[in-house]
Formats: structure tokens, sequence, C-alpha cells
């Protein structure tokens, strides 16, 4: 029996050590994905899974900056200003493309940036700024 109890607790110890492993390691990015500041919502750069799909990573980052507003309590028709870095600017027709598919005129106020490179080899981040 004393062994049974031992086991448990050796179970049970390893449980807790994973979950304050878990909750530190989120910790450890020194960032929001969103945050609110007088009735505004900012998102972090938002990125899709790099699987060699443009198209698919585009609506993936789109679609992640709708559920972060969602989830702050807004929604795409609420944006004011959109970043976004593109790795190749010559894919730019095709992000515009997709683009109009989340937004309408009147479009929000948006700035595009070239850049060499994003994490996790991603080929667009795209942050934005909203209304709540």
């Amino acid at each position: 029996m004393r062994m049974k109890k031992m086991g448990i607790i050796v179970a049970l110890s390893v449980l807790v050590m994973a979950a304050h492993a878990q909750k530190n390691s989120i910790q450890l990015t020194p960032y929001s994905n969103s945050t609110a500041y007088k009735g505004l919502i900012f998102v972090s750069g938002q990125i899709g899974n790099a699987d060699g799909s443009f198209t698919k990573e585009v609506h993936q980052a789109l679609t992640n900056v709708n559920d972060k507003l969602k989830q702050a309590g807004s929604s795409m028709k609420q944006v004011l200003s959109v970043t976004v870095y593109l790795r190749n600017i010559k894919q730019l027709d095709e992000f515009n493309n997709i683009y109009r598919n989340y937004f309408q005129y009147p479009f929000p106020a948006r700035t595009c940036i070239a850049v060499s490179d994003l994490v996790q080899g991603a080929n667009v981040e795209i942050s934005v700024i909203a209304n709540k």
C-alpha cells in the first residue's frame, strides 16, 4: 500500500512540475498577443504556418488576427490600421487579392514592408490596431 501511495505522489509531483514548466515557458515570451488601451486593441504580429503555400499562410495569419480581435471584444470591421511584413514584395498582388476577402471599403490604413526574414520562416506577418 505504501508503494502505491508513493507512486501516486510521484505522479502528482510530475504533473505539478509539468504544469509549472508549461506556465513558465508561456511567460518567457516578452510580449502579449494583444493588449487594450483607451478603447483600442493592439494585436501583435500574427503569422500562419509556413508550409510552402503563401495563400494558406496569408489566410491563416488573417484568421489569427480575427481570432485575437474577437477574444478582445472587437472585429475586423473595427480595424483602423494594418501593418504587413512580406518576405517577397513580388507577392503583394497575391496578398492584396486575399486581403480583400477580410477588409472592405473603406479600407483601414495600411503599411506594407518588405523584409529579409521573419520568425519561424514565415512569409508574412500581420499586426493591427482596432477599436474595441
